[in-house]
This record gives structure tokens, sequence and C-alpha cells, in this order.
């Protein structure tokens, strides 16, 4: 449903459809309280597979998987996270009678708010397209350094049972429809920032190779380390960053000579970069890392939330994987709390592909003082989906990361979504996709004071919005029980 708009109007018009999208459903709960499960199980499925369709470009045209078993991987992982759903909902129809109207909302608000933090949190977590997401351009982004994406969810979602009673009122008078018109003209309007200035500028020079993943780890293996040892011998900038597995070998199998010359670049310590490629470790195994020269001693950053059947597999589907003609087998996972490349005053945070959607975990990097992020960097590999949606859905991920800890974030991806982002959640520059380039310009790398979000978020992670969720819905069905005790002596 975050995803299901036209990017047109720079995708203000998001926020909108996916209020009056989420609207319908609550209207159809309203009106049919007996179809509660399938109905929300069915927008459910629905909405997710719109939003992460371009999955089958993983598995079938990079992965080699057949293409029935693809389209089936999809839906079922899409009719899993459906009963979420469907159960949340389906509890907001058995308590929502005869409740106060703001009560009601706050109620439908508080179950599909939890059915989206268990579908974040549990099994892994796969949180790809919550609907706050839609809103990184609306007012209701104001929320978000407060509230973090899910509280922007639970605020959508209020708006949505709202509307969903006015489209359900007898009541046709010229004054609903005012009313209505007013809502729905708030919700769309763009949030206008002041850009701050108080910070440090930084140089940085993002590379997108733009390698084919079909040719990645074969043909093109040799063209990425010619490409990417040439662009750093010649960088000028503070900082540059390549992107995910940029080098696509480890260490010991370089050619002679290639990484003590890329060292060599960066070893009087003026300048630093910050390069995706693969490690070996004899004791923790494989890990997707990224890994920091110029920073006096090497350092590196091993990514923590895995992708489930692209780098780590339950041993009870191992069969899944081994369909796919790519199969790398299963990653060392790192520790949730690294330290940052902290170089001069910065202190660059790293993420890798998406773990950008875990804003709980960035939270965690604020809580020591000495150690608060300055800088956002993300790396991605985004060339195993194509030319599809992802980019720009990665794109609104990371902005909404930018508003909820005003902090800038960079992104250096393989083939799309190459940018600069403002800690206002403002694309201040960015390459186009499928050309290989490299993306010069300037950070304000910020020091400065943390966000309410990072601060709660950090100490507590999301308990606090499980808690207040939950004390709506306990609020709820005590008052229905107390309403249905009188009913039960007549």
């Amino acid at each position: 449903m975050a995803w299901v708009g036209l990017n047109i109007f720079h995708g203000y018009i998001n926020s909108l459809l996916q209020v009056v999208g989420l609207s319908v459903l609550a209207a159809c709960l309203y009106k049919f309280p007996d179809r509660a499960f399938s109905l929300s199980w069915a927008f459910a499925v629905t909405w997710l597979s719109v939003s992460v369709w371009w999955l089958y470009i993983a598995l079938h045209d990079v992965g080699g998987m057949p293409s029935v078993i693809s389209v089936l991987a999809i839906l079922l992982l899409c009719a899993g996270l459906g009963f979420y759903y469907a159960a949340a909902l389906k509890l907001f129809i058995r308590a929502h009678k005869e409740l106060n109207p703001w009560l009601m909302h706050a109620l439908f608000a508080s179950c599909w708010t939890l059915a989206e933090l268990a579908r974040a949190q549990w099994f892994t977590g796969f949180p790809w397209s919550a609907i706050g997401y839609a809103h990184v351009n609306s007012l209701l982004s104001y929320a978000a350094p407060w509230v973090g994406v899910y509280g922007i969810g639970f605020l959508a979602a209020c708006a949505s049972s709202w509307l969903a009673i006015q489209i359900l009122s007898q009541e046709k008078s010229t004054f609903l429809k005012i009313k209505i018109a007013v809502v729905l003209l708030l919700i769309s309007l763009p949030a206008v920032r002041e850009e701050d200035t108080q910070g440090r500028m930084l140089k940085v020079n993002l590379l997108q190779a733009n390698i084919s993943q079909t040719t990645k780890f074969n043909s093109g293996r040799q063209q990425a380390l010619d490409w990417y040892a040439e662009e750093l011998q010649k960088t000028q900038a503070e900082l540059t960053v390549l992107p995910e597995i940029a080098i696509p070998y480890f260490e010991n199998e370089l050619p002679a000579g290639y990484w003590e010359k890329i060292k060599g670049k960066f070893k009087d310590e003026k300048q630093v970069a910050l390069l995706g490629i693969p490690t070996l470790d004899k004791e923790k195994g494989y890990g997707n890392s990224a890994v920091g020269l110029g920073f006096g001693v090497e350092q590196q950053y091993d990514k923590y939330h895995l992708v489930p059947f692209g780098e780590f597999t339950p041993e009870s589907m191992k069969w899944f994987t081994r369909l796919m003609v790519n199969d790398m087998g299963d990653f060392n996972r790192g520790a949730v709390k690294q330290a940052p490349f902290a170089w001069r005053g910065h202190n660059f945070s790293m993420t890798i592909c998406y773990e950008d959607l875990f804003g709980e975990d960035l939270a965690v990097r604020f809580i020591e003082t000495d150690k608060i992020p300055t800088v956002f960097i993300n790396i991605s590999n985004i060339a195993w989906f194509g030319d599809s949606m992802v980019v720009n859905q990665h794109l609104d991920i990371a902005r909404m990361r930018s508003l909820e800890f005003d902090r800038p974030t960079i992104r250096a991806t393989n083939t799309g979504g190459t940018a600069i982002i403002s800690a206002e959640g403002r694309i201040v520059q960015q390459l186009p996709s499928f050309i290989r380039g490299n993306l010069q310009g300037q950070v304000l790398s910020k020091s400065s004071g943390i966000t309410p979000f990072a601060y709660w978020a950090g100490h507590w992670g999301l308990m606090p919005l499980w808690i207040v969720c939950l004390i709506v819905m306990g609020l709820s069905l005590y008052l229905k029980r107390r309403s249905d005790k009188p009913k039960q002596h007549l």
C-alpha cells in the first residue's frame, strides 16, 4: 500500500493513496464484520505482493529458480505475513463495538500497528513496506523524530479508520464533505523543512559500477576490480564509498599487489574509504562486510541483519536455496552494536543492504555519547532486483531514517539508488540508475543532539509502542466486557 501509488508529484500522492486504501479496508470491516479475518488477510496479501513482486527477479532471473516456484515462494511469504493483519483486525472487530469513537479509531490503529511490529520483529523480521514510509513527504513525517515510522503508521491508521466511518455515515451534509476534503488535503500536503546548517561539511565520492548480478561473480569480476581500483586511486574526496560486495573476492584471493595498492592510497590518513567486500574468518566463517581504509588501523563492519534465504537459511529449508543457481551459503552475523568508523571528529555509522529498515537497531548507536553517529552510510547491491521500484522504495526508507534521527545519509549502490540525503530527509543529489559513474558532493556531518525517538528506541527498542498498543487493546476489551455484562442478565 505504501508503494502502490504512482511515483508522481515526488511521491506526495503516496500518502493520500495509503490512507484512502486502508480506509476502504476499514469500511469493509465495519460493513461486514463476520468476514473480518478473510477480508484483512486478502487485503494484506494483495498489498504485500504488489510491494515486493521484485523478489521474483532475484529468485528467477538471477537465481535461476523455476518461475512457478518463484511465484509460489513470494505468495507464501506474503500469505504468511498477511496472517498478522488478519488476526489483529479480527480482534479489533470483536472489541470495537460501543466504544467511544476516538478510542475505536485508536484501537484500529493499535491492532494494525501490532501487526506491523510483529512482522518487523518476529521470525527474523521483514518490515518492508510498512505504511509509515508512504508519508516520508507528508505532514505526518513531522512525527518521525518523535515516534518513528511505526508511530507515523499508527497516526495514518487512525486517519483511515476515521475516514471509513465518515464514508459509511448516513449523513451526507456539505459539512461532512468539507471535513473529509480538509483531512485528505492535510494528509497529502508536502512537509516543508528549513535545512540545518550546523555541522561540518564533508566531501564525499560515491561509486556505482553498474555490474550485472549475473556477471558479478564471473566475467564481471575483473571489470569491477579494475574500475574500482582506478577510481580509488584518483579520488580527491575526504570519504569515498564503494557498494556492497563491490570487491567480489576474499582479500586472500585478490590479484597480487591489488590490496596493498589501494591501501597505500590512504596510508597517510588524509582521506578514507569504505568498501564492501566478503570476508572469511576461520572461527566465524563468511561475512558480508564493509572495510575501512585510512582510519589508522583497518576497521571492519559485519552485517547484522542477514537476508533470509539469501544470506542464511534454516537447516530445514536448505533444499529451497539449493534450487537457486547462485546459492552462496550462509554468512556469519555481526553484532547488533558495532563501533562507528571514527575519523577526524566524524562517526560513520554503517548499514548494509536492507539493514537500514531497522531503526530500533540504529537507535542503539546513540546511547554512548562518544560514538553517536554523525553520518549514516548505507551500501547496497540492488542489481538482484533489476529495473524495478525497489530503488525508490529503499530511498524512502533511507530518508525516513534521516528524519527519525536528524542525521544525513549517503548511499553507494551497485546499480541504482546512489544518493546524498540531508538530515531533513531530502535527496540532495542522486546518480541516475544503471549507469557507471561516481557521485561527488558534500554532506553536512552532524554531531549535536539526539531526537526523542533515538533516545527511547535506543534504551527500550520498540517496546514503548508495543505497550501503548496493548494498553489500548486491553482497555477496549475491558470496556467491551463491561458493556456486555448487563445483556447477560436480561
